[in-house]
């Protein structure tokens, strides 16, 4: 798509671009990065990923990155200094979402960190959707453990992995959930990654995705499947997580959850979790008009 300047042109990410949309998210001023399990650059020459290019350089970068087939994130926009936020994005976005948009995705997420963010996107279409929080538990001596009757945890295998996709898109509904590739990912990055199991029927009804952090750690991911909810597995799971970190000498373990789940937030509190100021707005823009489900957890 080219703008208005002939030297002045939009266009898909390629892979040769990636020191140079680098540079652009390290050293410049108004820069929007959000990682996941996966950095944002491992999206560059992928679909979603635009950049807005002049006389051979590159003046900023967008990528939404699909996190399941109808949610993708902006997870990166970068601008130079010699051209304004909102101009950069009027050129990007349609770009990058047409790019989307064919693959299926219905709503685009982001979660802004800085003001000039939330404020120039919350005029161009994105409204409040949930408010994610960080908890915090500090060493404390642990409730009991009630592990649950009639089930088997253990450690996860890579040979896993399609089970707990499955459970995690059941869990965590359409908006929320997580495809296979980035679990794959955290399940690297773990150090403590646990299933629950039915020992008759070898069916895995819920994970969980414990990850190191300077202090300790962080619960990255859990989910129950619907069908086995309210038999004290999350309990349980969370549990063995800081029996876990307590035997490391960790200073503190972490979880982000969504400030409308009161049966999670229940739980974690439970469990010694107490909130912390670190409280994230999301942000959606609805492609087709639909709003998301909340797609609550445990």
């Amino acid at each position: 798509m080219l703008t208005s300047l002939s030297e002045e042109a939009v266009r898909p990410a390629r892979e040769d671009d990636r020191k140079r949309i680098a540079e652009l998210a390290y050293l410049e001023t108004h820069v929007h990065n959000h990682p996941g399990w996966l950095s944002p650059l491992d999206s560059v020459g992928k679909r979603g990923f635009a950049v807005l290019e002049e006389n051979g350089r590159i003046k900023a970068a967008l990528a939404l990155v699909p996190e399941n087939r109808h949610t993708a994130w902006v997870r990166l926009f970068a601008v130079a200094a010699s051209l304004s936020p909102q101009k950069a994005w009027e050129e990007l976005w349609p770009a990058a979402v047409e790019q989307v948009k064919e693959k299926g995705v219905r709503w685009i997420a982001a979660m802004p960190f800085e003001n000039w963010f939330n404020e120039m996107i919350s005029t161009r279409g994105f409204s409040p959707y949930q408010q994610v929080e960080m908890l915090v538990w500090k060493p404390q001596p642990l409730p009991e453990a009630r592990k649950a009757k009639g089930y088997k945890m253990r450690n996860i295998t890579t040979e896993d992995l399609e089970a707990i996709t499955k459970i995690d898109a059941l869990a965590f509904g359409e908006f929320w959930h997580t495809k296979k590739e980035i679990l794959a990912e955290a399940l690297k990055h773990s150090v403590w990654a646990r299933v629950v199991e039915d020992p008759a029927t070898k069916q895995l009804l819920g994970f969980q995705i414990s990850t190191p952090s300077p202090l300790g750690g962080h619960l990255a991911r859990i989910a129950v499947h619907p069908k086995a909810q309210r038999r004290g597995l999350g309990y349980w799971l969370v549990h063995d997580v800081l029996t876990f970190f307590s035997h490391q000498n960790a200073e503190r373990v972490t979880l982000n959850t969504q400030g409308n789940n009161a049966v999670a937030l229940g739980l974690y509190k439970r469990l010694g979790f107490q909130p912390t100021e670190e409280q994230f707005q999301v942000l959606v823009h609805s492609l087709d008009g639909s709003t998301p489900p909340s797609g609550d957890n445990m």
